[in-house]
């Protein structure tokens, strides 16, 4: 009899594991759960959930921060996997599903992350796995890069999509500096805000070796358009030797579990 009762028992918490209903919050989050072969179980994510092509398929809660909370309600998910910019909008729902909360600046935030979500869904040695990759990729890219020269870069988020204006960078204290400088680059901004809003000016007088543009925020536009935006302004190193690089790849933002396919991006730029 006892024997049957812990019987029992695990094949109700393995259809209890199986039958876990998730809503991931952002496209990172979304790709954890896919890469720990947990894709099935998510019923709600984002619209800018499109990694990988079965993600497209899922229902959608709204944008990044502008959720949807009667469609969350209604998809009655047992787990919300959230970061901690999400949990004011949605702690309302803390008594009707679990909330697990992980953070994303940082690559130790994003191995975290993994970590905290494999456990969560019992993939925890698929987890290991794929942190692993991670950083055997990242630490043979810093090896590459090691003897090399060093490039002064310039990493811009956004900016207005017709000029030089309202340009946002990225920091010293997000994942993709991180990044930068395993790849061969330098940031080449000193300052202590992690988004800043620069003017070309201050561009000038930075004078970087690279500018690379995450520009998919405007996707219409073509890189001769693009480019032809800082021509005129060949006094910065970077646009005198044509080293303005476009992305327009959306994964290169993300913090998720392609960080590694980032740094390989990266050092091609440099290198190649």
């Amino acid at each position: 009899m006892k024997l049957l009762k812990i019987l029992i028992l695990i094949i109700i918490l393995q259809v209890s594991i199986f039958s876990q209903r998730i809503v991931t919050l952002a496209p990172g989050l979304t790709e954890i759960v896919f890469s720990l072969g947990k894709g099935k179980n998510i019923i709600g994510n984002t619209k800018f959930c499109n990694f990988p092509e079965k993600a497209k398929k899922i229902r959608k809660i709204g944008g990044y921060l502008d959720l949807n909370l009667e469609v969350l309600i209604d998809l009655n998910p047992d787990i919300i996997i959230l970061y901690p910019e999400h949990y004011n909008k949605i702690k309302i729902l803390k008594d009707k599903a679990e909330l697990l909360i992980v953070k994303h600046e940082t690559l130790n935030d994003i191995f975290n992350s993994i970590r905290l979500i494999s456990e969560k869904l019992k993939k925890i040695e698929k987890g290991k796995l794929i942190t692993s990759k991670i950083k055997k990729t990242l630490t043979n890219i810093k090896l590459k890069t090691l003897k090399k020269k060093k490039f002064k870069t310039l990493l811009i988020a956004g900016r207005n999509p017709d000029q030089l204006t309202n340009i946002t960078i990225i920091g010293k204290t997000n994942f993709l500096n991180e990044i930068l400088e395993i790849s061969g680059g330098i940031n080449a901004y000193n300052g202590d805000i992690p988004y800043p809003n620069i003017s070309l000016e201050s561009i000038v007088y930075m004078n970087p070796d690279f500018i690379i543009e995450f520009s998919y925020f405007y996707t219409d536009k073509k890189r001769k358009e693009i480019l032809n935006l800082w021509s005129k302004h060949d006094i910065i190193t970077a646009v005198n030797k044509e080293r303005i690089k476009i992305i327009k790849e959306t994964f290169l933002l993300i913090p998720g579990p392609r960080v590694g396919e980032i740094a390989k991006k990266l050092y091609n730029f440099f290198y190649d």
